[in-house]
């Protein structure tokens, strides 16, 4: 048992990190004082820190990403890397269809269409509609975004305005043409 200097309580040799200039071979401070003292230090000067962080990142950019990507080829030799980050990317994409949409959308319209809509806009834009697909009127369906005009015509748009709710069926029935079934659903709501 080895007390620590900071908070005085005795605890295991395991609770202490090692430390190879001291008599014992452990750090006079515990793993968990040691912990709320870096939280401490980093908190009175945090907008130094990212500052530095910041200018560090600008000045060796390429070659922190250059190490990051070659560390990523190392880990997808491992069998069970792969076998483990596949299980998990399977799992958040089941979990998120939402993100899963809005970010195909994006990747299909980057670089020719702005501004993009947002995982927030879209399930707004479910709510505005009830959850319900503007073609065929069902619920309970999963639903896809649908550009009214289609993003292959010229003068599209990816924004959320060109956005319509339609179920897998009707988005494929509907393809590559201009339907906008907004004011169908908007006719055949009930007036309060």
């Amino acid at each position: 048992m080895i007390a620590c200097r900071a908070c005085k309580v005795e605890k295991s040799e395991d609770e202490f990190h090692r430390h190879t200039s001291t008599k014992n071979g452990r750090h006079p401070d515990c793993k968990e004082c040691r912990k709320a003292e870096r939280r401490n230090a980093y908190a009175r000067k945090r907008d130094t820190a990212l500052t530095q962080m910041r200018a560090y990142y600008v000045t060796n950019g390429d070659v922190i990403r250059q190490r990051a990507r070659e560390d990523k080829q190392l880990r997808r030799q491992d069998p069970e890397y792969v076998k483990r980050e596949s299980a998990f990317n399977r799992e958040w994409r089941r979990r998120n269809p939402e993100k899963v949409a809005a970010s195909n959308a994006r990747q299909r319209a980057r670089g020719r269409f702005s501004p993009d809509w947002t995982v927030e806009e879209w399930t707004a834009l479910l709510d505005l509609y009830g959850h319900r697909c503007l073609a065929c009127l069902k619920t309970g369906l999963k639903l896809q975004p649908d550009h009214v005009v289609p993003l292959s015509w010229p003068d599209a748009s990816n924004a959320i305005d060109n956005i319509q709710p339609l179920c897998g069926t009707c988005n494929r029935r509907k393809g590559d043409r201009h339907i906008d079934y907004r004011p169908q659903y908007e006719e055949a709501q009930p007036c309060p």
